[in-house]
């Protein structure tokens, strides 16, 4: 069996005083050490995101840890893998039944210093060749969704990989241990999204489908039990 959910959303408009009910008291732990409102909705906004992904596969009661390297895995459903990012105002979920790591971004000015010293030299020549700051966060959610799939993050080295991009997306190996220096079994995806204001990317070892946009309005749908976790705007105005 194969699975590939990936689902993006917006939270501006989560009740964030309803969504803490519905996540789990380590996620109301973490939103709560939050200051700013927008950081609190994003936090929350990504697990409810994630469980409305894993109820599709019939899992509701989803136990989640931590592996060594930070990254979250269900310790009741460990065949089932997950990865979740957020920026701005949209949060990114994916569930797989193979390992996967996923980024989302807000496109906005590139920095060339950064791009110099995070990126090897065919993906800054990349950059220089395409001249917009698309290409630079095209390489950017690619090798971080990367990273994130191994489970390894930033503790992977980034001089060991690189990524490229032609007729297909592959990860080069730069210490020379994959199949003719590639990591042959990556699948990877990029797109634009939200009108071209975000980029976003997913790495896999199963097939990659596009992402679906979510929306608050459809999690209510879907999750009647949910009750309405949409932000009450009269509420805050002192109507």
């Amino acid at each position: 069996m194969k699975i590939m959910f990936l689902y993006y959303m917006d939270v501006s408009r989560l009740d964030v005083d309803h969504a803490r009910g519905l996540v789990s008291p380590d996620r109301v732990t973490k939103s709560d050490k939050y200051l700013k409102l927008n950081d609190k909705k994003l936090s929350l906004g990504a697990e409810i995101l994630l469980k409305h992904a894993l109820s599709k596969i019939g899992i509701h009661d989803p136990l989640f840890s931590v592996e060594k390297h930070g990254k979250p895995f269900l310790s009741n459903y460990p065949h089932i893998h997950f990865n979740i990012s957020h920026s701005m105002d949209y949060v990114v979920c994916a569930v797989s039944d193979s390992p996967v790591g996923v980024d989302i971004e807000h496109i906005q000015g590139m920095d060339d210093d950064v791009a110099k010293h995070y990126f090897s030299g065919s993906e800054y020549e990349y950059i220089l060749k395409r001249n917009n700051k698309e290409a630079f966060f095209e390489l950017w959610v690619l090798k971080e969704s990367y990273m994130k799939m191994t489970g390894l993050g930033f503790h992977l080295a980034l001089d060991e990989f690189a990524i490229e991009i032609d007729d297909e997306i592959r990860v080069r190996d730069l210490k020379d241990r994959g199949s003719n220096g590639f990591f042959s079994d990556c699948k990877l995806g990029c797109w634009t999204v939200v009108g071209g204001e975000y980029m976003l990317g997913v790495c896999s070892k199963t097939k990659i489908k596009k992402p679906v946009l979510q929306t608050l309005e459809n999690i209510e749908v879907s999750n009647p039990h949910y009750g309405t976790i949409i932000r009450n705007e009269s509420r805050y105005r002192g109507v």
